[in-house]
C-alpha cells in the first residue's frame, strides 16, 4: 500500500481506524478498517499503537493522519467528554512521526461527508423537499449526543463549510407529561439536565429505569443500553416502550435543531444507537415529533430526513479534512 493516510473516528465507547487512499472528496479506498473498544486501552496512544501493530503498519510510512474526536476542541489539547482519554495534538504528531495531523470534532467529520454521501451510506426516512443550496444538519446519539451543520459557501452549493457545535449539551425540553416527569427524575440525579442526559446510551438506560419506577419497582437495577435494545427487539414491553420514548424525544430535538440551522437541505441522523432500531422507527413518533413545531410545522415537515447506516462515513469525512 503506497503512502496512506491514517484516519480515526474516536468516540467514548469505540475507536475506529482505517488507512485511506484517494482524493479529497472522501470517495477513495478505506483499507484495514478496525474497531477497538476504548475501555480496553488506557490511553489514546495505546489504542493507536494497538491498531498499527494489528495491521502491521509503521507510522513512519504514513503521509499524514486525521482523527474525528467526540470532544470539544480547545487549542491543541483534546479531552474526551465521555472517556478518560486525552492527548495533545502536537505531541501525538511527533510521536507518530507524521508530517501532518488534523483533529476535528466527530460530527464535524460527518457533516463534511454529508454533501457527498452515497445511497449505500444512508436510509431515507422521508424524501421531503430538498433545497440543494440550503444548510444541512447531522446529529445523533451514541455514548454522547453530537450535532453539527454544514452550509454552502457559494450560491451554487459547490463548496461547503462545516459548523461544529456542542448542541447535545443544551437543556432538555420536555414535550409531554411523561417527559416532564422524566425531567424531574433526572434532575434529582444530576441537577441540570442536558438533552444528552436523555439522548445517549446512558439516557436510554435511564428512560428504562424511569419506566420501572413508574411501574412500582423500587430496586432500579442497573441495565445497559445494549441490554435494553436487545430486550426491545425481542418484544419485552418496558424495553420496547423505552426505545419508542427515546425515539420520540430524538424527533423533537432533531426538529428543534433543524429550525436553528434552517436545515432545508436535509437532516441526517448518525451515531451508534439509532441504526439498531430500524425495525421500530415506523411505529415510533420520531417523524410526528420532528414535525410538531407549532406555526413552523408546515415548514419543518418538508425537510428530508435520513439515517446514516455506514459507520465509515466519519472516516471519509476525516480524510476530506486532511486531504
Amino acid at each position: 500500500m503506497k503512502s496512506p493516510l491514517l484516519v480515526g473516528d474516536i468516540g467514548g465507547t469505540h475507536a475506529r481506524f482505517a488507512l485511506y487512499q484517494g482524493g479529497a472528496d472522501g470517495n477513495g479506498d478505506l483499507h484495514l478498517h478496525r474497531t477497538l473498544t476504548a475501555s480496553a486501552h488506557p490511553t489514546f496512544d495505546d489504542a493507536i499503537r494497538a491498531y498499527l501493530e494489528t495491521v502491521a503498519i509503521d507510522s513512519a510510512s504514513l503521509i499524514g493522519g486525521g482523527f474525528a474526536v467526540a470532544a470539544p476542541l480547545d487549542g491543541g489539547v483534546v479531552r474526551f467528554t465521555n472517556s478518560p482519554w486525552s492527548f495533545v495534538g502536537s505531541e501525538l504528531q511527533a510521536t507518530l512521526k507524521l508530517s501532518r495531523l488534523t483533529v476535528i470534532n466527530d460530527f464535524e467529520a460527518l457533516a463534511l461527508r454529508v454533501p457527498g454521501l452515497s445511497n449505500e451510506e444512508m436510509l431515507t426516512l422521508r424524501s421531503g423537499k430538498r433545497e440543494s443550496r440550503s444548510a444541512k444538519l447531522v446529529l445523533g446519539p451514541g455514548t454522547g449526543l453530537g450535532v453539527a451543520g454544514i452550509v454552502p459557501r457559494r450560491q451554487d452549493g459547490g463548496l461547503w463549510q462545516a459548523v461544529p457545535g456542542e448542541g447535545g449539551h443544551v437543556s432538555f425540553a420536555p414535550s409531554d407529561d411523561f417527559e416532564f416527569d422524566l425531567l424531574r427524575f433526572l434532575h434529582a440525579r444530576y441537577g441540570r439536565v442536558s438533552v444528552e442526559r436523555v439522548l445517549c446510551g446512558d439516557g436510554l438506560a435511564a428512560i428504562h429505569q424511569f419506566l420501572l419506577s413508574r411501574a412500582g419497582v423500587s430496586d432500579l437495577r442497573a441495565i445497559t443500553a445494549a441490554a435494553v435494545t436487545t430486550q426491545a427487539l425481542a418484544g419485552e414491553r418496558l424495553a420496547r416502550e423505552s426505545v419508542l420514548r427515546f425515539l420520540a424525544a430524538l424527533g423533537s430535538f432533531a426538529g428543534d435543531c433543524a429550525l436553528m440551522y434552517a436545515a432545508r437541505g436535509g437532516v441526517y441522523i448518525g451515531g451508534g444507537i439509532v441504526p439498531r432500531f430500524v425495525s421500530l422507527l415506523e411505529e415510533s413518533e420520531l417523524l410526528d415529533r420532528f414535525n410538531d413545531k407549532g406555526r413552523m410545522s408546515p415548514w419543518v415537515s418538508q425537510i428530508p430526513l435520513h439515517l446514516l447506516t455506514d459507520e465509515r462515513s466519519a472516516l471519509r469525512g476525516v480524510a476530506m479534512a486532511v486531504s
